[in-house]
């Protein structure tokens, strides 16, 4: 009896070391670490203006006073950006509205009246609808002088809406938060947007109401969407540090073309901007956690993969996981599962690196 407990005991110590040993000397996983990325923010003066910004960014600035606005970006990677813009208009309030200024048109009426025959529509009025228009006004605004360079949104999805509660909110017909998911050369990419649409004018030709409506302080933050739970915080805190300086807040007002309220507001409403933000991130529905990170893979080519002994998250060619998982065996590393679709704290994790085959 004590032979062949000797004998068992010996065949499992020899199978533990063939085991070890087959693991220690399998093949390696090639594995590509993610470029690093500047997340550093350094004091930016823009004259009248001052803002913190990513090491590295360019910014470009557009109008002033009331009209100013601004996108920065990373020049390598320009879907990594912020940006805001005081107000935009003008935006018709149905088609109707913009055919009576149409006809107006045809009829003799004068010619600074294209500003709003040509002018987007916005219906229904919500922020929404504004940013699914977004582009529309973009190339609205440089026909009529605003040589700008705009983000651009191809393939936008709104995800989910949140109230943004600003102080100019009372004064919209709806101020709210967004979170999107949009493609920037065909890279998908994650963002959190606002902005506030107001009823600016009621005007009434051809038994139509043809007034406008005028959208204010529109503001977002973006990435690519495997970086931008990374990233989240830093864009936030860039947003949030832009201010006027005292002295061009006291020209606007003694050239009566800004207010002291107006002035606060902008001030208040960006300063706050990481606040509602992240109240807004805070309430989302998670599940859109997995749904963004998932669209984001398969759109590049990848599975995503996990190993369950450290936790660390990976991108995998697709294809890999199929051959390693029937020859698991065969590497080093023995450990990896695909991400769960409810594991919605694995999709926010940091890719550790990208797996080819």
């Amino acid at each position: 009896m004590k032979k062949k407990r000797i004998l068992c005991l010996g065949i499992l110590v020899i199978a533990m070391i063939f085991s070890a040993c087959s693991k220690a000397g399998g093949s390696e996983l090639k594995i590509e670490e993610p470029p690093a990325i500047n997340a550093e923010l350094q004091p930016y003066d823009g004259d009248f203006f001052n803002i913190k910004l990513p090491k590295g960014w360019e910014i470009k600035t557009v109008g002033e006073y009331e009209n100013f606005g601004f996108r920065a970006y990373d020049p390598e990677k320009p879907s990594r950006q912020i940006f805001f813009y005081g107000n935009m208009k003008y935006f018709m309030k149905s088609s109707e509205g913009k055919e009576a200024w149409n006809r107006y048109m045809a009829e003799g009426g004068y010619a600074d009246a294209g500003v709003y025959a040509d002018a987007p529509v916005l219906s229904p009025a919500t922020t929404e609808e504004f940013y699914n228009t977004f582009d529309e006004f973009a190339s609205y605004a440089k026909k009529y002088g605003i040589d700008h360079d705009f983000p651009v949104f191809n393939d936008l999805e709104i995800l989910e809406t949140t109230p943004r509660n600003s102080p100019i909110a009372s004064n919209c017909i709806e101020d709210s938060i967004l979170r999107v998911l949009f493609k920037n050369d065909d890279i998908p990419c994650e963002g959190l947007f606002a902005a506030g649409v107001a009823d600016t004018m009621t005007s009434y030709m051809y038994d139509v109401d043809a007034g406008y409506y005028t959208v204010y302080v529109i503001t977002g933050i973006s990435a690519p969407a495997d970086e931008f739970y990374q990233l989240k915080d830093t864009l936030l805190k860039s947003l949030s540090s832009f201010k006027y300086t005292d002295r061009y807040v006291e020209q606007g007002v003694a050239r009566s073309r800004w207010g002291t309220e107006l002035a606060l507001q902008v001030g208040r409403t960006l300063s706050e901007a990481a606040d509602s933000y992240n109240e807004a991130w805070s309430n989302r529905q998670r599940v859109n956690d997995a749904l963004s990170q998932k669209r984001s893979d398969a759109n590049l080519g990848y599975d995503r993969l996990y190993d369950t002994e450290t936790g660390e998250v990976y991108r995998a060619e697709l294809g890999f996981y199929d051959q390693y998982d029937t020859n698991r065996e065969e590497f080093e590393n023995i450990d990896l599962q695909p991400v769960p679709d409810d594991d919605y704290d694995l999709y926010e994790k940091e890719i550790k690196g990208y797996i080819y085959k």
